[in-house]
């Protein structure tokens, strides 16, 4: 048998009786080859398996003895199980027929580059089942039997536990947070969520310290990784800043002081991942290219080229296009008279149009040196009613705060994450249980 190149995958040799039960995410016993995609054709020869493929915890039992081949499918992009089937030689009736049980089109036709299929056929290349994991604690299973093809979902729930831990920092965020047992993840959640507040590369100083509730995900007593970021306490350069999760009745999380105001401000402070600030706004420098005193009336960010830049707050493109010494320039207007401005760029975002509404986030260039500019870097300014104000001092305006109806599902929700930020034992230790309340949300 041959296989187009485009589709990756593994073929599964299997010797004697293997239990293929619903919710298992390995097949036991099981030696495997793996044969990457090759320029052209690729020839395979098939093993026999003898094994059971079993819904004994389906609604209604159904099981399909396995005298075939089991081949593990790694999807790829733009692939199909149109395609899939085609190259594997499966029939499309059967694709059919998979595709009219109620509910289960939906679970199957919609594929994910990397993720894996694994299909089972016997001798003659009939389909005698597929499995398929459709997230961290769901896996479908599907049969085939006298009656036709069933199909099962089991769920294997992860467990979650609620941790509290403390850190001072003497070099990095992220080294004072390994050291106390804090994954990458969650320290990036902690800069990601003060980012309107304190600028992670340029503020913050040794001594500056942080508390921080979070969630561990587990599965079956072992670890997968952190969840959700509950609440924490940052203390920059003796400023305390707090946060803490809120998830409202529609299911959005999102993070508030204590007192119910967004810690998300209107505008990013810095709309780019940036190596370095390379000029700051000063009214008196010297041009760099020009050699003369002009001011410079924003904020140079210095970073590779092709790095995406964001719109710094919700607004619309009121210029694309060439600007003199700007070169490749962006310019959004947003409300209360404010525009910002993104120069040297390389080349703007495919969808950007002048006149469309952009949302804070959302990329709309890519970091270069166009224009007057010796080397690549995002220039960015921030106008208020026509006056240039330096983006790195400003004071931002707040987006809107929780309504007054929500104040007291606030406050339920969040005090007890609120109370355990002020008094955590050394280290990463267990903190709060994994009350009914958190776990619902």
């Amino acid at each position: 048998m041959r296989f187009d190149r485009g589709l990756q995958w593994r073929h599964l040799h299997v010797s004697g009786a293997l239990a293929l039960k619903v919710g298992c995410c390995a097949l036991l016993a099981l030696i495997w080859a793996r044969f990457e995609p090759l320029d052209s054709a690729v020839d395979v020869t098939e093993h026999s398996v003898a094994s059971t493929l079993s819904l004994a915890d389906a609604p209604q039992a159904a099981q399909a003895s396995l005298a075939g081949t089991a081949i593990e499918v790694i999807v790829r992009r733009n692939d199909t199980l149109d395609r899939i089937f085609r190259q594997l030689e499966l029939s499309l009736g059967d694709l059919a027929t998979l595709r009219a049980l109620p509910d289960l089109r939906a679970t199957i036709d919609r594929l994910h580059p990397g993720e894996a299929l694994t299909f089972f056929r016997d001798g003659a290349g009939r389909l005698l089942g597929l499995e398929r994991q459709l997230s961290e604690s769901e896996r479908l299973t599907i049969a085939r039997d006298d009656a036709g093809f069933r199909s099962h979902i089991t769920e294997n729930p992860l467990e979650h536990e609620v941790r509290t831990a403390s850190a001072t920092i003497t070099s990095s965020l992220f080294e004072a947070a390994r050291a106390a047992g804090i994954s990458d993840q969650t320290a990036i959640a902690i800069a990601d969520v003060f980012a309107w507040d304190i600028d992670f590369v340029l503020d913050v100083r040794d001594g500056d310290r942080f508390v921080v509730t979070y969630e561990q995900l587990s599965q079956d007593g072992e670890y997968l990784r952190d969840g959700a970021l509950l609440a924490v306490k940052f203390v920059n350069q003796g400023h305390e800043y707090r946060a803490v999760r809120y998830v409202d009745a529609q299911g959005t999380a999102r993070y508030f002081t204590p007192d119910g105001r967004s810690l998300k401000k209107a505008f990013l402070r810095a709309p780019l991942e940036f190596t370095r600030v390379s000029s700051r706004f000063n009214p008196n420098r010297k041009h760099p290219v020009l050699n003369r005193i002009r001011a410079h009336r924003g904020v140079d960010y210095a970073a590779p080229t092709g790095t995406p830049v964001r719109a710094a707050g919700d607004g619309r493109v009121r210029f694309r296009g060439v600007k003199g010494g700007y070169g490749n320039v962006v310019e959004l207007s947003h409300a209360s008279g404010v525009v910002t401005v993104y120069g040297h760029l390389s080349r703007f975002a495919r969808q950007l149009r002048t006149g469309e509404r952009v949302a804070q986030g959302e990329v709309i260039a890519y970091v270069g040196q166009s224009g007057l500019a010796t080397g690549p870097h995002l220039h960015y300014e921030y106008r208020l009613n026509g006056a240039y104000k330096d983006p790195q001092k400003v004071k931002l305006p707040d987006s809107a705060p929780l309504p007054q109806a929500l104040l007291a599902d606030f406050r339920a929700q969040t005090a007890p994450l609120l109370a355990g930020l002020d008094a955590p034992a050394p280290g990463a230790t267990p903190a709060l249980a994994a009350t009914p309340a958190l776990a619902a949300r």
